[in-house]
């Protein structure tokens, strides 16, 4: 473990904001994380640990340690006829583990394709697309107090996962750092049910003439990939940290009202609310394909701010503008889904 001084954090968030961290490390064990936690780099300094490198927005240089986890493994630990239980460590590539899982015709995970960021992040901001969400298939998650250096697992249910949230962004909000995640998923028989009720999906199976019959996890993760490529920019190009707000909850009664005004509102029903379409009302503002100083909104997605110049000032004020508008004619506030620091 080699801890760096004045280390530019470019590569580390896809915003490409240049900001310098005062001290960096990377930690590639439970053991370095132990051993980290009891030095007085760690103790006589404020830290930030990395959720991964795409929702992450630096404001400043970060006058302190970031930490990067960054511990590699995965393995099968049990599995019957119809599933089969992941171990994987936290700092494995989202995408890549994905494409594993599809490559071994698991299921339930292929909706997630093409997400950018690592495994740790995944069940702290519950990862959701195409109408799964990580929560569906999350066993346990282990992690390290870092301010006791106590370490726990938790199940399911002690994650109390809600719509991109989790107890790890509330009660443990920058005090946990997860070392592995186990993951129940299904094993795509003929008896599988794909999750494809989804409008882009359906578009997508007709367009390629899938017969629903033959149709395999590798085909929805490939589909979801398109559609998502057709969507967002690729990060490596254009710098972006994807979907900057999620999508916006409401009760019944403030739909209801809004409707009598925009008739054209996309919603869904989200349990005993209705969750409605973040990037629909960024459009309906006024911020569709729109540019300002150094940054703005896509031309494919109005959900996603893109940034070509480095300039985390002018990213803050951007959202900034598009959540006062929104607010102030629809009355729904945005949540930034990406993490200021």
């Amino acid at each position: 473990m080699q801890i760096q001084q004045n280390i530019s954090l470019k590569n580390y968030n896809t915003l490409w904001v240049d900001a310098k961290a005062k001290f960096f490390v990377i930690v590639k064990s439970e053991e370095e994380i132990l051993e980290l936690i009891q030095s007085n780099i760690w103790k006589e300094n404020k830290r930030f640990v990395l959720w991964g490198w795409a929702n992450t927005l630096f404001q400043s240089d970060f006058d302190g340690l970031i930490v990067k986890n960054q511990i590699m493994w995965k393995e099968i630990i049990d599995q019957n006829d119809k599933q089969v239980l992941l171990q994987v460590w936290a700092g494995e590539d989202w995408p890549e583990f994905v494409d594993r899982c599809v490559s071994q015709n698991y299921g339930w995970i292929e909706n997630l394709a093409l997400i950018p960021g690592c495994v740790w992040a995944a069940p702290i901001g519950n990862i959701w697309a195409y109408w799964v969400e990580v929560k569906d298939i999350i066993h346990q998650v282990r992690w390290i107090n870092i301010d006791t250096g106590d370490i726990q697992i938790f199940d399911n249910s002690e994650c109390q996962f809600g719509y991109r949230d989790s107890i790890f962004k509330k009660q443990y909000k920058d005090k946990i750092l997860v070392t592995h995640v186990i993951w129940d998923l299904t094993k795509a028989n003929t008896d599988y049910i794909f999750n494809i009720d989804y409008a882009d999906i359906k578009r997508k199976i007709d367009q390629w003439n899938i017969n629903i019959a033959k149709l395999t996890v590798k085909d929805v993760a490939d589909m979801i990939s398109e559609i998502r490529n057709g969507k967002l920019p690729d990060w490596k190009k254009i710098w972006t940290a994807g979907s900057f707000f999620k999508n916006p909850v409401v009760s019944k009664q403030n739909f209801e009202q809004l409707k009598t005004r925009y008739d054209n509102l996309l919603w869904f029903d989200f349990e005993w609310e209705i969750k409605l379409s973040a990037w629909q009302l960024i459009e309906m503002a006024g911020f569709k394909w729109v540019k300002e100083n150094k940054v703005g909104t896509y031309q494919y997605h109005a959900l996603v701010i893109i940034n070509q110049w480095w300039s985390w000032q002018d990213i803050v004020n951007f959202a900034n503008q598009i959540q006062n508008k929104v607010q102030e004619m629809f009355g729904v506030s945005l949540e930034a889904e990406v993490n200021y620091v």
